[in-house]
């Protein structure tokens, strides 16, 4: 029925429909058909319009199958890319939870800090306050250790094994005092050998002590009372005449009592030497001075230039009676320092030494 078509009058049909679809197909069949209307080319613009009506729709077939296809896998694009959106505001969603919380951890943290150097500050401060109480403390502490130094220093007797001295003691209720020591630990407590101190003294004078600890002197019988009260204590005297000769006497337990008891010589122990016990006879008597009668004699017998001892009725012994450099007394008076038993009782017989030293017990 229908003529089969050259090859080049099919191909210019498809040109013409694409013409067509493109929206220029009438303009171009007008001008072929003004040129065109009579010739019997089987390829002619009739015969195209003729054809016009299946080519234009394979053309609308072809189109709208590729725009599907171009749809579908825009369609395909636009859901991949609401995919990735949709992911991406998950992210951001977490990443903005997460900041969030990190922000409030930094907060936190922040706070944390603030509080951290508040009471850091506060420690600070309160280390300053330690620093200075610790330097106090041991400022204190280093005063302490001097002291208990001055303490070992300032014994209640004399050190052993050091050289012959005058060194500080103390005795618990009293101020620390100068006396003079022996490398044999002997603490001397009366010293007698030029006249240049004056023993002829009142109560008080003989309870605190007086003269020089480098010269004559008496150290007080408060401080032997202490000393002997606390620990048992040996006594030994040194005497010594005009011609030079010299003896001793010793008491291994001598003890004197307080001032409530007027000093009383409470103990003597047992006696050795070379001098005799002429100091025997006043044990358990207490003492007198001129200002204070404690004696067993009607008068006192510390009175006249005596000088302050354990008089009974009233001497055996006066260590502390008036000096006389020429060892004997002046008209025919008694008031020297004696000790019977050595000068045969000749009491105008006065000796030029004597030293009366204590030491505690060691057995």
């Amino acid at each position: 029925m229908f003529r089969i078509m050259k090859p080049q009058c099919l191909i210019l049909l498809l040109s013409l429909s694409i013409s067509l679809a493109s929206g220029s197909a009438a303009k171009d069949v007008q001008r072929i058909k003004m040129t065109d209307q009579n010739d019997d080319n089987p390829c002619s613009a009739y015969r195209i319009w003729v054809w016009r009506p299946i080519l234009d729709r394979f053309v609308k077939v072809n189109s709208s199958e590729e725009l599907k296809h171009q749809m579908n896998a825009m369609a395909e694009t636009i859901k991949d890319l609401q995919t990735r959106i949709s992911h991406k505001d998950e992210q951001l969603l977490l990443q903005a939870t997460q900041l969030k919380d990190q922000s409030a951890r930094v907060n936190v943290l922040s706070k944390n800090l603030q509080i951290l150097r508040s009471e850091w500050l506060t420690a600070k401060a309160e280390l300053k306050s330690k620093d200075i109480q610790i330097q106090l403390v041991a400022e204190k502490l280093n005063h302490m250790s001097d002291e208990l130094l001055k303490c070992k220093r300032q014994d209640t007797h004399c050190p052993i094994d050091r050289q012959n001295g005058i060194y500080k003691l103390k005795i618990r209720g009293l101020d620390a005092f100068e006396a003079p020591c022996s490398s044999t630990g002997w603490l001397s407590i009366q010293k007698r050998y030029d006249g240049s101190e004056n023993f002829d003294r009142t109560w008080k004078d003989y309870k605190d002590g007086f003269g020089r600890v480098r010269g004559e002197f008496f150290i007080g019988l408060e401080k032997v009372h202490r000393m002997t009260r606390q620990r048992r204590h040996e006594l030994y005297i040194k005497l010594g005449k005009i011609d030079g000769s010299t003896s001793y006497a010793h008491y291994d337990d001598f003890e004197i009592g307080g001032e409530h008891e007027a000093y009383a010589l409470k103990s003597l122990g047992h006696y050795n030497g070379t001098a005799g016990d002429s100091l025997r006879p006043h044990e358990r008597q207490k003492f007198t001075t001129n200002d204070r009668d404690n004696d067993a004699y009607r008068f006192n017998c510390a009175a006249d230039e005596y000088g302050g001892w354990w008089y009974y009725d009233c001497a055996k012994s006066m260590l502390n009676g008036k000096f006389y450099k020429e060892g004997r007394s002046r008209n025919g008076k008694t008031n020297g320092i004696m000790w019977g038993s050595w000068h045969n009782n000749d009491w105008t017989y006065s000796l030029t030494f004597v030293e009366m030293m204590i030491k505690p017990r060691s057995f």
